[in-house]
Parts: C-alpha cells; structure tokens; sequence
C-alpha cells in the first residue's frame, strides 16, 4: 500500500512537472512567433516606406510584366520580400497613394503580384486610370496597424474608419482628391466591387482591399472623387504628403 501511495505521489509530480515544461516551451515558442511576426513587419515597413527607394522607384524601368492574378497573391514572408527586395529595380511606380489620417504612403504599382504588393499597393486592371470612373487598389494587411494598408484594418476593427477621410492619389503630374464613403467585410472571392459601372463615370470613385487578419475576407473601403488639379499647383502641404 506504501509502495503503490508512493508511486501515485512520483506520478503526479511528473505529470506536473511535463505540464510545466509543455506551458514554457509553449509560451517560448508564442514569444519566438511574435518576435518573428515583428521583425516581419519591420522589413515589410522599411521596404515599402525606404524614402530612397520610394522616390527612385518612379524611374525604374518597368522590366516584369504585371500580374492581375488575385488567386496567386501570396502572404507575406520572408521569402517573398527577399524576392522583391532583389526585384524591386524591375517594377516602375505608376504613382502613390497618402492617407495622411492613417499615416499610409504607398508606391502604386501597376498589377497584384507577389512583388509589387510587397512594395506598395497594386491595380487590378491594366487600363486604370486615375481620377476615372473606379479605381482599385491591393495592399497587404499585416496587423500591425502600420504597415501597407494595415491602419485601415485596425481603424475598421476599432471603430476609427469613420466617413470623410480623405484620400491623395497622384500619377506625379496629378493629384486626386477623394472622401471616404464607406467601408465593411466581404467575402475574400467577392471582386466584383472591382468592376467598373455607368454610374461611375459621372461619379468616379476608389476602391481600396486588404484582407482580414484571417485571409478569409477581405475589407472594403470606397471613396469619391471630390476633385483634381495639378501637382505643381497643388497647396504646400498636399506637396508635403507625397514623396517623389
């Protein structure tokens, strides 16, 4: 009876002290991932906000030909920022996107490619122009609440992404002004928000995409176009938004 109440006690004991060992390999393990997942968006940010890089990306000469693939935009990793990091000279900036209320500026690239959304944001079609009927872009979501087009998420989840915000496009020879309309969750296949109507060419707007934290949806945020005029007569401040 002894020897049994014994073994009950030895037993006990290493099943607590495993149990122990199973909580700190755990919790070391979810401190490595966090650890990993900000140094991630640390080099997603510095690649896509390097001043340098931004302002000589709309010299580059365009050598890869875009893709309009949604179905082969990767997540981010370390592997495909090393890639376009290695690229980024290839891709030529089309222009970029400011929202001053959100801390965002982004190079515009033309297509959604695993390259181009590693560097700003990206079109979805070939024919987009600036200031027409509907203009969507792609960026990346990286929860971080900083970089690509995540502070638009986070401003959605809290409650911040609030109608009126306003949004700067330039193509470097324009700026166009658009507001805030609205903004909600959608099923991540659900593009055709993308298309363009015959209502939109009285009325052009933007459209803006960033998946969830999940990857299973995506969020939506609409504006309209309030105005345009030339960059060069652009206000000092709307100058200062942008960096070229």
């Amino acid at each position: 009876m002894y020897n049994e109440e014994k073994h009950l006690i030895r037993k006990h004991r290493l099943t607590t002290i495993v149990g122990i060992v199973t909580i700190l390999l755990l919790v070391g393990a979810m401190a490595i991932a966090l650890d990993f997942n900000n140094l991630q968006g640390e080099a997603a940010h510095a690649i896509s906000s390097n001043k340098t890089e931004v302002c000589n990306a709309r010299h580059n000469k365009q050598k890869k030909k875009p893709s309009y693939n949604m179905e082969k935009v990767k997540p981010i990793s370390p592997k495909t920022l090393a890639h376009a990091w290695r690229y980024q000279h290839d891709y030529r900036a089309i222009g970029q996107i400011a929202i001053p209320d959100k801390n965002i500026l982004l190079n515009i690239y033309q297509g959604v490619g695993n390259d181009e959304l590693a560097l700003g944001a990206g079109t979805f079609r070939a024919n987009q122009k600036m200031g027409k009927n509907n203009y969507p872009l792609a960026g990346h979501n990286m929860d971080d609440s900083t970089t690509y087009f995540s502070p638009l998420y986070t401003s959605a989840v809290n409650g911040t992404l609030t109608k009126g915000i306003s949004i700067y496009l330039t193509n470097f020879k324009q700026v166009f002004y658009y507001k805030v309309q609205s903004s909600k969750f959608i099923s991540v296949n659900n593009l055709q928000l993308t298309y363009n109507r015959k209502k939109f060419a009285k009325k052009p707007v933007i459209s803006l995409f960033t998946c969830d934290a999940t990857g299973q949806g995506r969020l939506f945020i609409r504006g309209r176009l309030t105005g345009s005029q030339s960059l060069k007569s652009a206000s000092k401040y709307v100058k200062g938004i942008f960096e070229y």
